[in-house]
């Protein structure tokens, strides 16, 4: 037990990082993933909404207790959804003409736009479960 213990000292994170990343890339399956974006500008929404790519707009402000329950929840579901899917988080408080142009009256809000427009969405809370589904739903 002791020759483990003078052998695993020895050994920094960065150098098990190096040994195990590659070892997780070989076993992984490569697949197109979705990319998760917060706002920054109105004309990277534009780029978004009118864009090839499904995307979940999800309506949030820093200070909204249930948006910071959400959207580690959403990102996860779109992270891990099979069809390519974009989310992009917009802050109501720096956005807020935005957020007036799709009605947005409470957060958390999300909307699905696909080719310019919207097509589903919700508001409030949803668990894990009910997000898969919406997103399976909506992008038939």
């Amino acid at each position: 037990f002791q020759t483990f213990q003078h052998y695993f000292k020895r050994i920094n994170l960065s150098m098990l990082r190096s040994i195990v990343r590659p070892l997780i890339r070989a076993v992984t399956p490569s697949r197109s993933v979705g990319s998760v974006t917060t706002l920054t500008s109105e004309d990277e929404f534009d780029e978004a909404f009118n864009g090839p790519t499904p995307t979940l707009v999800d309506f949030y402000a820093d200070w909204c207790g249930p948006c910071k329950q959400l959207s580690p929840i959403l990102r996860k579901v779109v992270e891990a959804h099979t069809k390519e899917v974009n989310m992009l988080l917009v802050n109501v408080d720096e956005f807020g003409d935005l957020a007036h142009e799709f009605d947005v009256m409470s957060i958390p809000c999300v909307k699905l736009v696909k080719e310019g427009k919207v097509v589903g969405g919700f508001v409030g809370n949803k668990p894990e479960e009910k997000l898969v589904e919406f997103l399976d739903k909506e992008l038939e």
